[in-house]
């Protein structure tokens, strides 16, 4: 928690419902503050509560004319001694009816909850000269990532030379009203006035009236002013109550009950003071803790031993920010104290505050980590990091520490850091008290000396464990020890990692250790990053939508890293950080010293109103500043922004490596992406289901009648997945985004060297997807067939229809065995028969016009396909469009000895008619010999199929009379006659002309049930 200091004050705005971040550099501004609303005046201290990203401050001492008349203030310092903590009193009603006291107001100011506007969030990469999206909390309202305000910020850009930090600010202040941080908590309570209020002593040159809240001491003048405590923090709201700690001392804490409801007392506080008792005494709000009273061991009486407890009597101290509020699962509310030899433990329950646990250190404490979120603390100690022998030697005196490293030839000379520092974890996940804890790891091992460090000597500083080390004495520290300020703890994808600045050698690198708790270990990885600047004071950490950001305001760089890339053992996936550089240069940018940062994710300006900025990831500068052969497709799909700006980005990558004909990066792509979808069974499930209606386009028939085919038309017609499938590219998503968009563009503009490539890279896809026992959809392996046949890969395509069907017999084969298999049959893929339907529509279309042999497998395949989902009729109705009058009769004599209802098959297939339609036709293309075959083994099949449609029927027929020489010029042409002659001789004409022997035809009419020649 930082303490913020002047000129940054917080004042109340007009509304009493806000607060406003503003600094009081001059005594005009100053005086205005104080005569505005008195809701809240100029605050004498403000903290930075990252924990609960809210700022909180202490009102200023209100000046009271009757105060000379009401208290008799004495001096002395609570700082500087403990008289004030101590009463000697024995009554407690005594002590409580001539205590003095005073109220002091605390408020906490939080970010607003909404219309945080967001400026620049939807650019282009062309447009984009930083790698943060600002958002402006003082100045809200309508977003800005119109096309127009980002010209217009783009030109204000060049014309006035602005970085784009300053642009975006100046933007929103000109077009959006500002908005103020809210108030969240505010509280008024009881102290007495020696916590309350501090004497200032103030020499007078001359004597004369005073004012009524000061006396007059000779030349000196006492002025009562607020105690600033070191740290002032808010808990959350437990049970209808809300605490607020104090910390006066690096020794003493005050819990107040601050808020709470009707039925809770607040008028109860509690005192630790670990130099003399580290048991909480309770006290009235407007008393000092009696020790003597409230502690089980006396100041004076040291019967207990402490240091069991991890307690040593003026030695442990409290570190700095080390109190910290933690609302535990059994909805206890627990208080962390986090001091140089121990972690103490305190649950407040049932308006009750105990000591409940105590963790003592094997090592003393130099800094501690808490990450709120998880509830985890990490606290670390420097340790020796020497051999046994070489650390005993230098305690017995016979190797002087300052010699180390001299080269001296009586001391050995170490590149390894001499101290590390041990870090122990705990997890306080569970009911209160417990919590967990992981193995003890340490940072700062991999670190070495450069030359220039071997000639320094360490300070002591660097080497008891000290977190004061100032900048000066940095340099006459060696830079190969780790530094408190070089750790950070952060929560990505809801694991939280240990991340060390200045790893891997001579400081450019960085040091991630993941902390598992529930498979309780830790895993390490080491990232390099050149000229990282060593002086951490210029270098800020943070983290912003789950990536690891890096800040050298030296350099004027920002290094993103994303820990999931890090972690993966693929190799295949990026692990170098994505660096991106300010582009231009202004009066204020993110790496002026005026811009503060605070984590996790803002930027505080504390010039003029002291702007205070929330800041998101830029996603198309990232983008840019990646290198175009990495795989960042799982990085992108990782981020938080909207589903469909994402997958704006990913079609973006693929086009450009498309275009590119980069089939190495792009082949590394789908192993990646195939990868991350096996892991996600929901994905698979949700594109059986989606892809059925893309049989049509992946067929590309009819595209080449299709004009202005744009490869980037279909991103708002994408269908997306849900939630769960957000971080995964699905076969929809490839098909809709890339494959079919780039395929349809090379059809339309007939460029056959890019429809081999996509044609390519569909097989890979599908390749990949096999290769890792994943179902390809029936949507792209139709677009596989497609492209293969129109780019002319005839026998690429012969062998993958015949792998196909092989693969099938396999499956079922093995089924019927009751073998395991990881394959698919057909029928139990959703869509399977729309596919086969539409395998039959690429065999026939005139369009594609395959092979001859392509053409029957195709068909095949597609029968095979319909025959295995029990589609038997529409296979022989395909069979007959396709013309295929044999295989049709084969398969449907088969289905007639396996159905005896030969009525039902009739109703769900085809008719007679049909049969003798296709064969009419098919037998044109035939000799007169092999006509009378067909005809033949068509009228033998009919007679078992159908055998209704031979029956003799009378009907009317319609005779022409055009040949008749007789016919008056008043007749008709057509006649009407009944004619008696089979069912299926009404409903289609005998193809007379197919049989040039009379004798023939007569014979197959006759057959057929057709009358005589009626003219």
């Amino acid at each position: 928690m930082a303490y913020l200091q002047p000129p940054l004050t917080i004042i109340s705005s007009d509304n009493n419902d806000h607060a406003k971040l503003s600094s009081s550099t001059t005594s005009a501004r100053h005086q205005h503050s104080k005569s505005s609303v008195e809701s809240f005046r100029l605050p004498a201290a403000t903290w930075f509560d990252e924990d609960q990203t809210h700022f909180v401050a202490l009102e200023e001492r209100i000046a009271d004319p009757y105060e000379s008349r009401r208290t008799s203030f004495t001096s002395g310092s609570l700082i500087s001694g403990f008289e004030s903590l101590i009463t000697n009193t024995t009554d407690p009603d005594e002590e409580e009816s001539s205590a003095e006291f005073e109220v002091v107001r605390y408020q906490a100011f939080g970010l607003p909850r909404q219309n945080i506007s967001k400026v620049n969030s939807n650019s282009s990469s062309e447009q984009r000269y930083h790698p943060f999206e600002d958002y402006n909390i003082l100045d809200g309202g309508d977003d800005m990532s119109d096309d127009n305000s980002q010209e217009d910020l783009d030109t204000s850009h060049k014309t006035n030379n602005l970085s784009a930090f300053e642009s975006a600010a100046k933007k929103a202040a000109k077009e959006h009203k500002n908005k103020s941080l809210v108030t969240e908590i505010a509280v008024s309570f009881q102290l007495p006035s020696s916590l309350a209020n501090v004497e200032n002593r103030e020499e007078q040159s001359t004597s004369g009236n005073t004012d009524d809240n000061t006396t007059t001491d000779d030349d000196t003048t006492v002025m009562l002013a607020r105690r600033i405590p070191i740290l002032a923090k808010f808990s959350p709201m437990v049970n209808g109550v809300r605490y607020l700690a104090l910390q006066y001392t690096p020794t003493m804490i005050r819990i107040a009950a601050v808020e709470g409801g009707q039925h809770h007392n607040t008028d109860k506080h509690w005192t630790i003071d670990i130099s003399l008792d580290p048991n909480p005494i309770a006290s009235s709000p407007k008393g000092l803790a009696n020790f003597d009273l409230g502690s089980s061991m006396t100041f004076f009486n040291k019967s207990r031993d402490k240091e069991n407890e991890g307690i040593i009597t003026g030695t442990t101290t409290i570190i700095g920010g080390g109190i910290i509020w933690c609302k535990r699962a059994n909805n206890v509310l627990d208080l962390i104290v986090v001091t140089t030899t121990s972690v103490l433990l305190y649950s407040i329950n049932n308006e009750q505050m105990t000591k409940t646990q105590v963790v003592v250190l094997e090592h003393p404490s130099a800094s501690f980590w808490y990450e709120p979120q998880s509830k985890t603390l990490v606290v670390g100690s420097y340790t020796s990091n020497l051999p046994r022998n070489l650390s005993e030697s230098i305690s017995e005196g016979m190797i002087s520490s300052e010699n180390m490293g001299r080269g001296n030839a009586s001391s050995p000379t170490v590149s390894f850091p001499i101290a590390v520092m041990s870090m122990k974890t705990l997890f306080f996940r569970g009911d209160s008290p417990t919590f967990q804890t992981l193995p003890t790891f340490a940072v700062g091992t991999l670190r070495e000396k450069t030359v220039e460090d071997k000639g320094k000597t360490p300070s002591p500083q660097a080497r008891d464990g000290s977190d004061n080390v100032t900048s000066d004495d940095r340099s006459n520290v060696e830079e190969n020890i780790i530094f408190p300020t070089e750790v950070s703890l952060f929560n990505f994808y809801g694991s939280i990692y240990c991340v060390e600045i200045g790893s891997l050698g001579n400081g450019h690198g960085i040091g991630l250790t993941e902390l598992d708790n529930d498979s309780s270990c830790i895993r390490v990885r080491q990232h390099k990053i050149e000229n990282l600047p060593m002086n951490s004071e210029s270098v800020s950490v943070g983290a912003i939508d789950n990536l690891l950001c890096i800040i050298s305001r030296e350099n004027k760089v920002t290094h993103f890293i994303d820990v999931a890339d890090i972690f993966s053992d693929d190799r295949r996936v990026p692990h170098e950080s994505i660096k991106v550089s300010e582009l231009a240069e202004g009066d204020v940018s993110i790496y002026d010293e005026k811009i503060s940062f605070l984590a996790p994710s803002y930027f505080l300006n504390t010039e003029d109103q002291g702007l205070l900025y929330q800041v998101g990831i830029s996603l198309p500068l990232v983008v840019k500043s990646a290198p175009p052969t990495a795989c960042i497709i799982p990085f992108l799909l990782r981020r938080k922004s909207s589903k469909d700006t994402i997958r704006s980005f990913v079609m973006e990558r693929f086009s450009a490596a498309i275009e590119a004909r980069d089939l190495s990066s792009l082949r590394q792509w789908l192993g990646v992406i195939t990868k991350q979808y096996a892991s996600n069974a929901r994905a698979a499930k949700w594109d059986y289901e989606s892809t059925i209606s893309l049989l049509s386009k992946s067929s590309l028939v009819g595209l080449d009648r299709t004009a202005d085919v744009n490869t980037a038309s279909t991103v708002g017609e994408v269908m997306l997945p849900d939630s769960s499938c957000v971080e995964t590219v699905t076969q929809t998503e490839m098909l809709q985004m890339i494959l079919l968009p780039h395929a349809m563009a090379a059809v339309n503009d007939r460029n056959s060297e890019k429809l081999r490539f996509v044609s390519t890279l569909s097989v890979h896809y599908l390749i990949e997807l096999e290769r890792l026992f994943l179902i390809p959809c029936v949507a792209l392996e139709m677009l596989v067939i497609t492209l293969l046949l129109k780019a002319g890969e005839q026998d690429e395509l012969a062998s993958f229809l015949s792998a196909r069907e092989t693969q099938r017999t396999i499956t079922r084969r093995r089924r019927q065995l009751d073998l395991p298999t990881n394959n698919r049959l057909y029928s139990e893929n959703p869509g399977a028969a729309a596919f086969a339907e539409t395998l039959f529509l690429i065999a026939t279309n005139s369009e594609t016009e395959p092979p001859s042999s392509i053409k029957k497998q195709l068909i095949s395949l597609a029968t095979v396909i319909l025959i295995e989902c029990g589609s038997t009729s529409v296979a022989v109705k395909c069979l007959l469009t396709a013309d295929q009058i044999s295989e049709a009769i084969a398969l449907c004599s088969k289905r007639s000895k396996a159905n005896k209802d030969t009525a039902e098959a009739k109703s769900m297939g085809s008719q007679a008619k049909d049969f003798f339609r296709v064969a009419a036709k098919t037998a044109k293309g035939q000799k007169e010999s092999d006509r009378c075959k067909s005809f033949y083994h068509l009228h033998c099949f009919l007679k078992q199929y159908d055998p209704t449609c031979f029956s003799l029927d009378k009907r009317k027929v319609k005779v022409s009379r055009m040949e008749d020489k007789n016919k008056s010029a008043f007749r008709k042409d057509i006649s009407t006659v009944i004619v008696e002659q089979s069912v299926l001789a009404h409903e289609i004409r005998f193809p007379d002309e197919l049989f040039s022997s009379p004798q023939y035809c007569r014979k197959f009419r006759s057959m057929f049930g057709y009358a005589e020649s009626v003219k």
